[in-house]
């Protein structure tokens, strides 16, 4: 019995020192206001200042075709969905827009790396009519090798029909 009596009397003891180093000391020290300094270059804040260019980077636009076809759907806003690219151009003139092809899985890798290639090469061809300088533009095919969607249905396979424009930065 004296054990339990002893071992209730340490419990006790124990709690109104906890209770007590809690109250005087450690609260204080919880409920203090902190000034945290940001450093200088903010690397977590990095994609969301709108000083820095890549805050306001117009979106990727992808331009799609027919199975096995180069040529350009008839858009009337494609002009105008291009404007965006055409005026960051024009304020960084570092960058570069990269014009990218792809294709669906039918064929052979070599064929759909050249329809790639020749898709690429058609937005590029509309691009230049907009006043962009050649140099300015980097034209490539990635074939079947990023595919945007599965390719078991055909509503799949025509999402992966695409070319991509975006910025490059330097």
């Amino acid at each position: 019995m004296r054990i339990i009596i002893a071992g209730l009397l340490a419990f006790v003891a124990w709690c109104v020192f906890s209770a007590w180093m809690f109250n005087d000391n450690l609260l204080p020290v919880l409920k203090k206001e902190t000034v945290v300094p940001v450093p200088a270059g903010n690397e977590a804040g990095t994609a969301a200042s709108p000083d820095l260019p890549e805050a306001s980077l117009p979106a990727s636009l992808l331009v799609y075709f027919d199975s096995g076809k180069s040529d350009i759907k008839a858009d009337a806003q494609l002009e105008s969905r291009i404007a965006p690219f055409l005026a960051w151009l024009r304020d960084h003139p570092d960058s570069k827009l990269l014009i990218t092809g792809h294709t669906d899985l039918i064929g052979t890798h070599e064929y759909n790396m050249q329809l790639g290639f020749e898709r690429a090469q058609a937005v590029t061809g509309l691009v230049l009519k907009l006043g962009i300088e050649r140099d300015r533009i980097i034209s490539e095919s990635k074939g079947e090798t990023l595919p945007a969607a599965g390719y078991i249905s055909e509503e799949n396979r025509a999402k992966n029909r695409r070319t991509e424009i975006t910025i490059k930065l330097p």
